[in-house]
Formats: structure tokens, sequence, C-alpha cells
């Protein structure tokens, strides 16, 4: 009987040493969401036609499952967002969320309420909320017809946008990222600079990028300060 309840002790004891160091082990540790940006400078303004920008970095031990960006009006009506990425996320445990989410012409003026959900592959769930706010600003720097292509021999990317700055164009930057490949331009030719309207139109080396499918940031800054972003896409074989 002694000998019995020894082993029961041990059981018990060795159980629990495994339950506790189960939990202390990082891989069982909740993702976290860190330095969250929501709009240009973390402004937390956005603006109807124009792109939203979001950012955060994602620490996740079990591996990231989902990030869902979810936006709905503070009070009644409004534009609404409930999207699902796991694109160059799934199975990672280190990332960074960087998504321009198109704001609907239409959409109404007014405070927003915003939710960013990560989930990880064991269920655990994290989710930072955010405030948001909708204004109108027409002197806010605008392109239209924005078009990116990559060539056949695939070493050179075309990129062509009608701009439209009404307080003057001050300069454009070109960030292209993804498959862990980045390269940013910025232009100030003199041709463009000081004007309210300019056709856009260059082409960028990318002979160095690995084949996976990218994103193409056009950044328009006017001479008052004043920044748009927009983004499009292309895949590289």
């Amino acid at each position: 009987m002694k000998t019995m309840k020894q082993f029961l002790c041990l059981l018990i004891f060795t159980g629990t040493f495994f339950t506790a160091c189960k939990k202390d082990d990082p891989e069982y540790m909740p993702p976290v969401i860190d330095g969250l940006e929501v709009g240009l400078r973390n402004s937390k303004i956005a603006h109807p036609g124009s792109d939203l920008h979001i950012e955060a970095q994602i620490s996740a031990p079990g591996t990231i499952k989902s990030v869902v960006l979810s936006i709905h009006p503070e009070n009644g009506s409004g534009w609404e967002l409930n999207t699902t990425y796991t694109e160059d996320l799934e199975g990672l445990k280190n990332a960074e969320f960087h998504k321009h989410v198109d704001v609907p012409a239409e959409a109404p003026l007014g405070d927003y309420h915003g939710h960013l959900k990560v989930t990880d592959q064991s269920g655990q769930v994290t989710e930072v909320e955010f405030e948001l706010v909708l204004v109108s600003d027409p002197t806010l720097p605008s392109v239209t017809g924005f078009e990116v292509g990559l060539n056949a021999a695939g070493n050179d990317l075309h990129l062509e946008a009608m701009v439209n700055a009404p307080n003057k164009i001050a300069d454009i930057e070109v960030e292209i990222h993804g498959n862990g490949w980045e390269k940013e331009v910025s232009y100030t030719d003199q041709a463009m600079v000081g004007q309210s309207t300019y056709n856009f139109h260059k082409h960028i080396n990318v002979a160095e990028a690995p084949a996976g499918h990218y994103h193409v940031h056009l950044k328009v800054t006017d001479q008052s300060g004043k920044e748009n972003e927009f983004e499009e896409h292309f895949d590289k074989p």
C-alpha cells in the first residue's frame, strides 16, 4: 500500500511538472501585435477614394494561422470591412502585416472603429482595437489609371499613373516589396516638381527580385506636406 501511494504521488508530481513546463513553453504563448500604424504616419485618418495604410509587427510562437482586419462605423450605418489574410503570413512565427485597404469613394464620413485579430495554429487569439476617422480633403494628392506591368524577361517593371496635386507635386516615391525582397525609389524630376498634374511614367529594374507576388506602393507628397499612397500588384514567374 505504501509503495502504491508513493507511485501515485510520483504520477501527480510528474503530471504537474509537465503541465507547468507546457504552460511555460514559448510555443504555447499567444500571438503578440506590436507597433500598429493606422493611416499615413499613424494619423488614424482616411479619405474616401484613397488607400488606408495598416501596418503592424506580429509575433506568434505557435505560428500564424490567419489575420483578420475589420472596420465598422462607431455609430449607425456606414462603410464596413471584414477581410481575412493568410498569404505570406500563414505558418510564420514573425511577420510584418502591411496592407493598403481601398476606402470606397462613397464611404460616409465620420468616426469608425477597427479590430486587428491574429489567430495562431493552436487557436489562440490576440486582438487590438483602433479608432479611425474618415474625412474629406479635396486638396489631397490623387492618382488615376495607376498601372504596373512586368516585361517578358522579368527584369523591367513599367509604372504609369496620372497624378493630380492641387498643392503641386513635391516628390513621388515607389516602394516594391514581396517574397523577402524590397526596393525603394524616389523621384524629384524637374519636369514633375511644382506641377499640379503630371503623367508619371517610369521603368524600374527588378532583375534581382526572386519569383513571387509583389506589392507596389506609389506615394505622392505635395508641397504643403500632404501625402497620399496607392497600391498595385504584380507576379514574377
